[in-house]
């Protein structure tokens, strides 16, 4: 495994500075997120001007740019507004070709609510289909330029079992999930569940954690071994389903100014993370009875 970092944790830095501290702090990778207050990336002229010259500069550093991340997701009642956003997606895609950068992500979004709003949410399953369909029309032009789409566990699909329906049924190697451990913990589901339901499906992992208040919700981010998410366990895990991915910091500063600065929580985490990445793999019983204890109160309670 390897780590990786993601721009939205350090929004005042250009791409410059990001691989400057990324080999200082021992990280082998940059997920791009934005890059100096353009968050469409294709039209971020850091990027846009030379991408050969800036993937040929990322070969020369040693540091990756792992992931094109998008805020576009296709789970839209409107055929028009799921186009759009497929549209985006191609942009990204033809850029990530260019850049030599593997993955471009997207969200697994929300269940819409009926044309008639007094009746309710679309069917769970109907959406989940549409967002299928989607991806599959997405991946043959991934694959075409190389690159993987990654969908993110998020919103009304934060599930692990969400996430394996539509990698499978996107029936592409193009297609893959990006999983977030602390979306997950949002709905109780731990990584004994979550990783080997998933599998080869998985890759990438953004690795965020927080804490949660006695009536389960959420308190929000801190440094990641301070909240709920079990990491030396997900760690664990990863190894054995012989995972060798990124771990990508996802530390949403640009979202929330309070948190700390990515001079001190950037260096913290990869200090936190690489032992666990270099320790021996522990056999695990159906990877269930590791020896690390879960945080949560009420166990009982834990999918």
């Amino acid at each position: 495994m390897k780590l990786a970092f993601s721009s939205v944790g350090c929004p005042a830095w250009d791409l410059a500075t990001m691989v400057e501290k990324a080999k200082e702090y021992g990280y082998q990778g940059i997920e791009l997120r934005g890059l100096e207050g353009q968050m469409h990336l294709p039209l971020a002229p850091q990027l846009a001007s030379n991408p050969a010259k800036i993937a040929m500069l990322m070969r020369e550093t040693g540091v990756e740019i792992v992931c094109l991340s998008t805020s576009a997701a296709f789970h839209m009642r409107d055929g028009k507004e799921v186009a759009k956003n497929q549209s985006d997606v191609r942009e990204y895609i033809e850029l990530a070709g260019k850049l030599e950068c593997p993955y471009v992500r997207v969200f697994g979004a929300e269940i819409p609510k009926l044309r008639f709003k007094l009746l309710g949410y679309e069917r769970r399953e109907t959406v989940l289909a549409r967002i299928a369909t989607s991806l599959r029309e997405l991946a043959s032009y991934a694959a075409a330029h190389r690159v993987t789409i990654l969908i993110e566990n998020s919103g009304d699909f934060q599930d692990s079992a969400a996430m394996w329906y539509l990698v499978e049924a996107a029936d592409s190697p193009a297609v893959k999930c990006c999983w977030n451990p602390l979306n997950a913990a949002t709905r109780n589901e731990r990584p004994t569940i979550s990783i080997p339901r998933l599998g080869l499906k998985i890759g990438m992992v953004h690795l965020s954690d927080g804490k949660f208040g006695g009536s389960g919700g959420f308190d929000g981010h801190v440094a990641p071994g301070q909240g709920a998410v079990e990491i030396p366990r997900l760690v664990q895990l990863l190894k054995g389903i012989g995972y060798r991915g990124y771990l990508c910091f996802d530390w949403p500063k640009l979202w929330d100014a309070s948190l700390a600065d990515p001079d001190k929580v950037f260096p913290a985490t990869a200090s936190y993370l690489q032992p666990m990445i270099d320790e021996k793999p522990i056999p695990l019983t159906a990877y269930k009875t590791d020896k690390f204890a879960p945080k949560f109160d009420d166990e009982a309670a834990v999918v």
